[in-house]
């Protein structure tokens, strides 16, 4: 016969059952930047930083001026960015909601049923918190189902980016772009026998480099460019081992610093093969933080949020 469980087991059981419930989960992106020709040149930039001009970006975003409503045959949604905040002096967040504004579905009249829009006022909304880590120009991006499924909520975002750039005279504007998994894009590299071509548009990094990426940073650097579009092109194949340029630059992809994806053509066990890497982001877990997190949508800090915030930077 099993031995009866005791008041303090169930406790434990209760409490790992709620810390398993607050489990912060996330994806990462590299925050890039979006250097506008048209003001660059014509603004004072020595007196802030480039996280300084973005941080005032992203401050001045948070308006419902640059809100963006979505309307699809099934519901009506606004996409927004508020609650911008600086933590501390290494990390900042900010919020992006989508409130649903109307939805078809079916609706109960006075005398029937029937099939349409039922509108809320103020309209119910969701949110999924951005932290961003300056040091390492990284941005945890909340993993919620329903907001986060597919990339509709980054096309959302770079709409709004893009309706604030229209109107900000701000000279650098953030841009995220997808940290893949380690060895993703560099194993693709390896895994053809030749490859016949290799394209992929690069940012200037923070930077946070191994070694391989050093090479094209510094070839940035040297050259000052903020972006490098490259497409190696050999009939016979181009060279993939540790010390040439497409490796160097795939390895500077792999950590995030690039818009899009990376595109290879080439030949795998005689056969011609295309793929395109690194348009996914990886993801992570921290226990006991989601809560915490989920607090800084509607401007509330716990006192444990110091805390949480050593916790993430030391991962």
């Amino acid at each position: 016969m099993p031995s009866p469980v005791t008041i303090s087991q169930t406790q434990a059981i209760a409490t790992s059952t709620v810390a398993k419930r607050d489990t912060y989960r996330f994806f990462l992106y590299r925050l890039n930047k979006e250097y506008r020709e048209d003001l660059f040149a014509s603004q004072s930039v020595e007196g802030r930083s480039d996280d300084e001009w973005i941080k005032l970006f992203l401050r001045e975003a948070c308006s419902s001026e640059y809100d963006y409503t979505k309307t699809t045959l099934k519901a009506t949604h606004t996409w927004s960015l508020r609650s911008y905040q600086d933590l501390d002096d290494k990390f900042s967040c900010v919020t992006l909601a989508r409130s649903q504004i109307s939805k078809t579905a079916t609706i109960v009249t006075d005398d029937s049923v029937e099939i349409g829009a039922s509108i809320s006022s103020p309209p119910p909304a969701e949110t999924i918190v951005l932290l961003i880590m300056w040091s390492r120009h990284i941005v945890a991006v909340e993993n919620r189902a329903g907001m986060t499924t597919g990339e509709t909520w980054l096309r959302n975002f770079d709409t709004i980016i893009e309706r604030a750039k229209l109107q900000l005279d701000i000279p650098i504007a953030p841009a995220l772009e997808p940290i893949p998994l380690k060895g993703t894009i560099l194993t693709q590299l390896a895994s053809f026998d030749r490859i016949f071509k290799f394209k992929v548009r690069l940012k200037l990094p923070n930077p946070e480099l191994n070694r391989w990426a050093e090479y094209i940073y510094n070839e940035m650097v040297q050259e000052d460019l903020t972006e490098y579009l490259q497409e190696f092109v050999s009939p016979t194949g181009i060279r993939k081992d540790e010390s040439s340029k497409a490796y160097s630059s795939a390895a500077l992809a792999e950590l995030g610093y690039k818009e899009g994806g990376v595109q290879i053509d080439g030949e795998k066990d005689g056969r011609r093969v295309q793929v395109h890497e690194g348009k996914t982001a990886i993801t992570g877990r921290v226990d006991q933080l989601r809560s915490l997190i989920r607090g800084l949508a509607t401007n509330a800090r716990g006192v444990q949020l110091p805390k949480a915030l050593n916790r993430l930077k030391r991962r």
